[in-house]
C-alpha cells in the first residue's frame, strides 16, 4: 500500500506554512515595488506620447491631471489627459483633440508634481520641448514607505530620467541627491 500517514501530512503542511510565512513579506515588497514602477513608467509614457503628438501635430500639447478624462482637474493619481491645445488655455476647445486619457491603479498611492512656477500641468511645444517648465513627478504609496517612492524628472527640453538609488540604501534620490520622502 502506498500513501501518507496523517503525521506525514501534518509535518508537510507545517513546513509549507513556515516557508510561506517566511516568503510572504518579500512577495508583498515585490508587489509594492512593481506597482510603483508601473505607475511612474505609465506617467513617462504619457509624457513621451504628448511630446510625440506635439511634434507630429505641430501644435502645443497639454498634459494635465483629470478625474473624468474630459477636463483638467482633480489629483494626478486619478489619471491624466493629453490633448492638443492650440490656444494654450488648458481647456479642450473645438479646435483641440483629446490624444489620450490614462488612468493609474486606484488605492495604491499618490502622485505629486512639483514644477517651476508651481504649474499643475505640463505643456509641450511643437518642437517637443516644454514651455519653460521643468519639474518632477513623485509617486508615494499610501503606506508612506519611502523605499517604494519613485520619481520622474522632467527637464526643460522634455527629457525624462528616473530617480536612482545611488548610495544603495534602498531609497531612491531626487535630482539634488536627497532621499525621496513620502511625508
Amino acid at each position: 500500500m502506498k500513501g501518507m500517514t496523517l503525521l506525514e501530512l501534518l509535518v508537510t503542511l507545517g513546513i509549507l506554512s513556515i516557508l510561506l510565512g517566511i516568503s510572504m513579506p518579500d512577495f508583498k515588497n515585490f508587489v509594492h515595488s512593481t506597482s510603483a514602477d508601473a505607475t511612474i513608467k505609465k506617467l513617462a509614457t504619457a509624457i513621451q506620447l504628448s511630446k510625440s503628438a506635439a511634434i507630429t501635430n505641430r501644435t502645443t500639447v497639454t498634459l494635465c491631471r483629470s478625474v473624468n478624462g474630459l477636463v483638467c482637474g482633480g489629483s494626478w493619481q486619478n489619471g491624466v489627459i493629453a490633448f492638443t491645445d492650440t490656444n494654450r488655455d488648458r481647456v479642450i476647445n473645438e479646435d483641440d483633440m483629446l490624444i489620450r486619457h490614462i488612468t493609474f491603479p486606484e488605492g495604491k498611492g499618490h502622485i505629486r508634481f512639483r514644477a517651476f512656477q508651481n504649474k499643475q500641468y505640463l505643456q509641450l511645444t511643437s518642437l517637443g520641448v516644454t514651455h519653460s517648465q521643468n519639474g518632477n513627478f513623485t509617486y508615494c504609496p499610501y503606506s508612506g514607505d519611502s523605499k517604494f517612492a519613485r520619481q520622474l524628472i522632467v527637464n526643460r527640453t522634455a527629457r525624462l530620467r528616473f530617480a536612482q538609488d545611488s548610495d544603495g540604501d534602498g531609497v531612491k534620490e531626487d535630482s539634488r541627491g536627497r532621499p525621496l520622502s513620502c511625508d
